[in-house]
């Protein structure tokens, strides 16, 4: 089924008004026109194609760019001329060529962007090519809309000899000028034209002093205008110089033009073309201007749209879009009707007009002025019934004609029909007059119809609680300033405050006070009633916008702080880069340092002691760096949040309450505690105090070993199947550490002994060593090495069993 709508409901909801400010976005005139006598689309699936065409357009036009429609005219007028046998001028010919020149220009534009704009893209690509024409125009046209000198040979042989024609004339003419004798003869000293030949002014009373052709007479009868008998015979060749010059433009111009009539119907189709584009280009502009979208389009589902404004408001009051009230429009899937009642000037009309308006919008393919999440049936018929109906033809009164117009509507609504009707029942007794627009409403809504009312009257706003299908809405006034607000507020009916305009407009307290006493008790109770509900939707709603700016503002703090915390962070991090730098280049030099006196200590230069020194400075530093590090690392996830089962013995962890790392012993029990060793002192404590893993300790695998000078014994093998921990190099307390982990290691392996390398230097390393397994429960005994085995530079311990 195709859309209807009465001439009639255009008129009443301001149709034409609004594709009028339409037509102003339109690059041509024929656009302009075309905007104008905007269509509505028959079919859904025509409607949701021009809306993705705006889409196209209003993402172009936010983006920055737009279509170019310059040089495109309306051709139609000169398509009928040549289709006549007439023809065109050489300015009429320019306009088909930049006609042509735009089309391919939209044409390009259109394509290179054809992945957002598939629809318009596709639309360009229909355009005909007829680029033969247009270079054949072009090669004897001029862009100005004059036959080019080179359009052809013998034309330009022919505006040759008349330029020099047109020389010669002027220099004899000068040379006549130049003349004493003849100079006081001539009313003026210079030469002009009379009918295209060159004459020169000469006074009356000296006509037999200057030989020649009379070609005019001033208006005063004192100058004559005579052509030189000496330049006549010049002017006779120059004036059939130009009749042959006429005759070539005339047949090149013929040709040009049966050309363009052989392309007439490719051009007619160009034509129709850059209309469409220039018209969706419009739709694009329009929506940007209202700050407009397509709603989601559901025709079984309810209305329901967000922050809907009336688009005349911004378009034709000149109000600003922050000014302007929007408001929501929602009805339930059961409800068909919504009733708004309220003051008079309060915004019923306008908001009722702003549906009917959005609707018909709709078919026509423009965006709607309103918010996000906005839906939208598609209806196949828009009927409104606003204003004075009153017809003095037809000798109906404004009643009679309104209820003649409701009748029509109500014989042919449906369920895809939306109905706008303004102040139903109004223009006779208020009684009958409410119950016949009750008996309407429900006639409407039987049918299917989604419908707009607007009212005051009371027997209508009770409507809502007694019929499912009813809703109720009201335009708010603002009981303190006695102005309306212009918001609409579902859900509640409207007080009519006819009383408190009354006073506004100057009526006395003493008969308003009067006409509040003529109230029945009902009417008394609903309108105290309906006030009540309207000024405590304002209260709440008042609360629930300073709720929303309290939010607003304690969002805005909140990323005030966050972005000045990450800018601490990033402070943080350089200066921390910074110092690790500086820590590092100093631990790498003393590492050079240390390896300089290493070498000196292989030869013979430098003491045991000295090395050893440099040993603990050198740890000392790296301990300095890596508490630095930790001090000011990102916090990481706490114990809790760590799988015990990937952490094997010797791993390092950072303890909350120390500095240094620790060595984990054992695993966490069923009570929860772990067994760590911290420095050379092994200690039992909750995993809780975990803070961090940080790596696993080096492997255990056996440095090369460095030349010990004693004899092997003969049977060797035994002792080469014990397992090795090298501490040679380590501080005391990482050589603890290291010993603790490989011990942990090698118990569950079955393993007998374990030989620890700690060389001779100055007896620390091994006292700390012997000490250490004399106090673990894991080892049973141990004994220096053996004389082949580095004798007591190596520790050889007894794994209890």
């Amino acid at each position: 089924m195709g859309f209807r709508c009465d001439a009639a409901t255009l008129e009443r909801l301001e149709w034409n008004r609004l594709l009028l400010c339409l037509s102003r976005g339109a690059a041509t005139a024929r656009g302009a026109q075309a905007c104008l006598d905007l269509a509505f689309e028959q079919t859904r699936a025509g409607v949701s194609e021009r809306l993705a065409e705006t889409d196209e357009i209003r993402r172009l036009l936010d983006a920055g760019e737009a279509l170019s429609f310059g040089g495109v005219s309306d051709l139609r007028p000169l398509l009928e001329v040549v289709s006549k046998g007439q023809v065109l001028t050489a300015a009429a010919l320019s306009d088909v060529c930049a006609n042509l020149d735009a089309a391919g220009r939209l044409q390009r534009f259109l394509a290179e962007r054809s992945e957002r704009m598939p629809l318009l893209s596709d639309l360009a690509q229909t355009l005909p090519d007829l680029s033969a024409l247009a270079r054949a125009i072009e090669r004897m046209v001029s862009p100005e809309g004059t036959i080019r000198d080179d359009a052809s040979p013998a034309l330009k042989k022919l505006r040759r000899q008349a330029r020099d024609l047109e020389s010669e004339i002027d220099q004899r003419m000068s040379r006549l000028l130049a003349d004493s004798g003849l100079r006081v003869h001539l009313q003026d000293h210079f030469a002009t034209q009379r009918e295209g030949r060159a004459v020169l002014p000469v006074r009356a009373d000296s006509r037999g002093s200057v030989r020649g052709i009379v070609h005019d007479v001033s208006s005063s009868g004192t100058t004559l205008f005579i052509e030189p008998e000496s330049v006549v015979e010049a002017g006779n060749r120059l004036r059939m110089a130009r009749r042959e010059i006429e005759r070539e433009e005339e047949r090149l111009l013929r040709e040009l033009s049966s050309d363009v009539a052989a392309e007439s119907a490719p051009l007619a189709a160009s034509g129709n073309t850059l209309e469409v584009l220039d018209v969706a280009h419009a739709r694009g502009r329009l929506s940007q201007l209202l700050f407009a979208r397509a709603p989601e389009l559901d025709p079984g589902a309810p209305l329901s749209v967000r922050t809907l404004s009336h688009p005349l408001l911004q378009l034709e009051a000149g109000l600003d879009p922050d000014d302007i009230v929007a408001n929501d429009v929602e009805l339930a899937a059961e409800e068909r009707a919504l009733i708004i009642s309220g003051p008079n000037a309060g915004g019923k009309t306008v908001a009722a007009k702003a549906i009917g308006l959005a609707a018909l919008s709709l078919r026509a393919g423009l965006h709607l002025p309103c918010g996000d999440d906005s839906r939208f049936p598609i209806f196949d018929t828009v009927a409104a019934d606003i204003g004075d109906e009153q017809d003095l033809r037809s000798g109906l009164s404004t009643f009679s004609a309104r209820m003649s117009n409701l009748a029509r509507i109500a014989a042919t609504a449906d369920a895809d029909t939306l109905v706008i009707v303004d102040e139903i029942g109004e223009g006779t007794e208020p009684a009958e007059g409410a119950a016949l627009a009750q008996a309407l409403l429900e006639a409407f809504v039987d049918r299917g119809a989604t419908v707009i009312a607007t009212t005051h009257f009371n027997r209508l706003k009770e409507l809502a609680g007694n019929d499912a299908r009813f809703r109720n809405a009201s335009a708010e006034f603002d009981s303190e300033t006695l102005l309306p607000t212009y918001r609409i507020q579902l859900g509640v009916p409207g007080s009519s405050g006819a009383a408190w305009v009354a006073e506004r407009m100057g009526v006395s307290p003493e008969i308003v006070s009067r006409a509040r006493g003529l109230l029945d008790r009902e009417d008394r109770r609903l309108e105290a009633l309906t006030r009540s509900l309207s000024e405590l939707r304002q209260e709440l709603e008042g609360e629930r916008q300073t709720a929303t700016r309290v939010r607003a503002q304690s969002e805005r703090t909140r990323e005030e702080y966050e972005a000045r915390l990450e800018s601490l962070r990033g402070a943080r991090r350089e200066a921390l880069a910074s110092m690790n730098s500086e820590l590092e280049a100093a631990y790498r030099s003393a590492r050079d340092e240390l390896a300089a006196i290493m070498r000196q200590v292989q030869r013979g230069g430098e003491s045991g002691q000295v090395a050893s020194r440099a040993y603990q400075e050198l740890g000392q530093l790296r301990e300095k760096t890596e508490a630095v590090s930790r001090q000011h690392a990102d916090p990481l996830p706490r114990a809790e949040t760590l799988d015990w089962e990937q952490i094997e013995p010797g791993t390092r962890l950072e303890l909350e309450g120390l500095s240094s790392a620790a060595i984990l012993l054992e695993n966490p029990d069923r009570r929860g505690r772990i067994v760590v060793r911290v420095g050379g002192t092994r200690t039992e404590l909750p995993a809780e105090r975990v803070r961090r893993v940080l790596d696993p300790v080096e492997p255990v695998a056996a440095k090369p070993r460095r030349h010990v000078d004693v004899e092997r014994s003969a049977e060797p093998e035994a002792d080469a199947a014990i397992p090795e921990c090298d501490l040679r190099g380590l501080r005391v307390d990482e050589a603890l550490d290291r010993a603790e982990a490989q011990l942990q290691k090698l118990l569950g392996r079955g393993a007998n002994q374990l030989r620890f390398i700690h060389g001779h230097g100055t007896g620390a390393l091994r006292s700390a060593i012997r000490s250490w397994l004399r106090d673990s429960s894991y080892v049973e005994s141990f004994a220096p090495g053996s004389d082949h085995d580095g004798g007591n530079g190596v520790t050889i311990a007894t794994l209890a069993h």
